[in-house]
């Protein structure tokens, strides 16, 4: 019985440190790192180097039948000065999967746009969104989005 105390509490501090680990990345901070992405991309404040910190190297996005990686969606985003004027994103619906270096979300988007010539475009959009551990920093390295509807008032 005595050789068996040691074991027991050399797997309970195992345990202990696996359940540490695992926590290093949790639903609510992956949600929080989505909103923040997002939170970059309005159109009044958007910085391409701003943006740059919350995402991999290495960072794709699927979105309108292209493939951007950050300086083409840069270009993208750019472009959509000349026409609009306000941007906002309502997220929800969050369903995160999470292991000990990853995260990946799928989730609802409703985005507003305001153009130039005041006209209000509402999206609807059904996307995913992937992330991992940079260090200890949680980075977005994929996001695939799709069009469910699209009106303009």
């Amino acid at each position: 019985m005595k050789g068996l105390l040691p074991i027991i509490a050399t797997l309970s501090m195992l345990a202990l440190s696996a359940n540490a680990a695992e926590s290093r990345i949790t639903s609510e901070r992956a949600i929080e790192k989505l909103h923040e992405f997002f939170g970059l991309l309005d159109i009044r404040i958007y910085d391409k180097e701003n943006l740059s910190r919350v995402v991999t190297p290495d960072f794709r996005i699927f979105e309108v039948g292209n493939d951007f990686d950050l300086d083409s969606f840069d270009s993208f985003i750019n472009g959509a000065f000349e026409t609009i004027s306000e941007t906002k994103w309502e997220l929800s619906d969050f369903v995160v999967s999470l292991d000990e270096n990853s995260a990946h979300i799928s989730y609802f988007n409703n985005g507003f746009f305001r153009t130039t010539q005041n006209e209000l475009i509402r999206y609807h959009w059904i996307e995913s969104a992937y992330m991992i551990l940079d260090g200890e920093e949680l980075k977005l390295k994929f996001l695939q989005s799709d069009v469910v509807s699209e009106v303009t008032e």
